[in-house]
């Protein structure tokens, strides 16, 4: 039987990417004074080049940026301060995550959330989008000192649900950090591909979604298909 549902954040239960479509306009505008000779189109571009889908920490990032735009250090730190200040507030849910949470609930399963990233950042958008009072647990790489797909960071986390492993799915984005590390927890690993492609190089995932409505169904499957046979 599964009894517990665990997810990631960023691409996952928030659309990231459209949450910096529009943050990156009004950060660049609000430190134009200081990116003299910089255009939105080359700042923008720049960004998400170095950012690689999220996956580069922002206080790696905005130093390489600054130097990537040739602005000064002092630049680099103020925009670094900006997006840890700003950014959260442009964060919203992706398409039927509350909705699908809110029946997970109704269904009697444990939710968490797992994500990698700075607690301030990622506590800010989870409150800010009501994600917080939809989960049971919000566990945060930078306050457990762990990160996906490190296997102790999913199994942590079943543990404060009160959930074994082996009852619970992760749905994600990301092949490595996500699905994989979920699986080598004993978890269950599914694939959240509205937004992003397999790699070819890995063998195809045990379970994938395109949509939030798949994942009562996709339980529901699953524990019916563990579920003792009478006679």
């Amino acid at each position: 039987m599964i009894k517990g549902a665990m997810f990631d954040l960023d691409e996952t239960l928030i659309d990231r990417r459209a949450a910096l479509l529009a943050f990156l306009p009004d950060h660049f505008k609000r430190l134009e004074d200081q990116l003299r000779g910089v255009t939105f189109q080359s700042f923008q571009e720049t960004f998400f080049a170095l950012e690689k889908e999220g996956l580069v920490d922002k206080q790696k990032l905005y130093p390489r940026l600054a130097a990537a735009l040739s602005v000064s250090d002092d630049c680099g730190a103020l925009l670094l301060s900006d997006f840890q200040r700003r950014y959260p507030h442009f964060a919203r849910p992706s398409i039927g995550a509350l909705e699908m949470l809110a029946a997970l609930r109704r269904h009697g399963l444990k939710t968490a959330i797992i994500s990698n990233g700075h607690s301030d950042v990622q506590s800010a958008k989870i409150e800010i989008t009501g994600l917080r009072d939809a989960v049971d647990l919000v566990v945060i790489s930078e306050d457990v000192g762990l990160r996906k797909p490190d296997a102790r960071i999913f199994q942590l986390a079943a543990e404060r649900l009160g959930v074994a492993p082996a009852s619970c799915i992760f749905v994600g984005d990301n092949p490595e950090a996500d699905v994989r590390g979920a699986e080598a927890a004993g978890i269950r690993g599914v694939f959240y591909a509205a937004g992003t492609s397999w790699p070819d190089m890995l063998p195809s995932p045990k379970y994938s979604i395109c949509s939030f409505a798949e994942v009562l169904p996709l339980i529901e499957a699953l524990s019916e298909a563990h579920r003792p046979r009478l006679g």
